[in-house]
């Protein structure tokens, strides 16, 4: 219980210090967390709104609100996770902590400004006058799976970076392809069926963000067959990250041990 408390502390401090370092030289600070969705829909809305949306599809803003603000979340999350250990070398090798606590943080604090974000999706929703449902909170364990999935992918991502620095580069391309990948800015029913259910399979943010469509947008419950594919992706991206990561974390506090010693010598 002890050790677990000081973990708490610990991504607690760190948090606190990466919120004040992204926030130090900007005016608006933790308001960014709120403009930044909102502009994303605005433009999204503007560029492919008539190209995509239609006449007929009077909430396409929350549509595409609903996708950029979870794909908002996994790359950010993900992304940082890159620079979960290369960014806490003194940590890793002067203290006995978690080494998991590295990863964990960057997620929390992804989640963190997600929350943030999901003040102006409120906010749009109460626009459209969309009655509550039930199916909120279906919401819940839609973003509780894919931060696990976020957090095996997080893992891995830390590892590569120590010895493969050109992942970060590598990286932004793939989130960018996934992005026109995950049908934020288009509707389904512009796919074949094929498609469609290709992108389900392949694709688990896809999946992740229809499930938050249906169960906010059109108050359903969404089919069973998404919650196997997306419970099937979180846990093995948890299993393979977590195998993986243990695998190799004592080897590269290791080295960077031995980069210390090189330079002191």
């Amino acid at each position: 219980m002890e050790s677990l408390r000081q973990n708490w502390f610990v991504i607690q401090q760190l948090i606190k210090r990466d919120k004040q370092r992204s926030l130090s030289s900007t005016f608006m600070g933790e308001l960014w967390e709120i403009i930044n969705p909102l502009i994303n829909m605005i433009v999204m809305v503007l560029v492919f709104g008539k190209m995509f949306g239609g006449n007929d599809f009077n909430q396409f803003p929350l549509y595409v609100l609903t996708g950029t603000t979870l794909y908002g979340l996994f790359t950010s999350g993900t992304t940082m996770c890159l620079q979960a250990l290369m960014g806490n070398k003194n940590f890793l090798i002067k203290t006995q902590l978690n080494r998991n606590v590295y990863v964990i943080q960057k997620i929390l604090l992804a989640f963190r400004n997600f929350l943030f974000s999901l003040m102006i999706y409120a906010f749009v929703i109460a626009l459209y006058r969309i009655s509550p449902s039930v199916t909120w909170l279906l919401f819940i364990p839609d973003v509780f799976l894919m931060l696990i999935m976020m957090l095996g992918i997080g893992k891995i991502l830390a590892v590569i970076n120590v010895t493969f620095a050109d992942i970060t580069y590598f990286y932004k391309i793939f989130t960018l392809f996934l992005m026109y990948g995950s049908a934020i800015f288009y509707r389904l029913d512009r796919l074949s069926p094929a498609m469609q259910k290709i992108m389900t399979i392949v694709n688990p943010l896809y999946t992740v963000i229809a499930i938050a469509r249906e169960c906010i947008m059109e108050r359903i419950f969404p089919d069973w067959k998404l919650w196997v594919i997306v419970s099937v992706y979180a846990g093995g991206c948890y299993l393979v990250g977590s195998v993986y990561f243990n695998r190799k974390i004592e080897d590269i506090v290791a080295k960077m041990w031995d980069a210390i010693l090189r330079e002191e010598w």
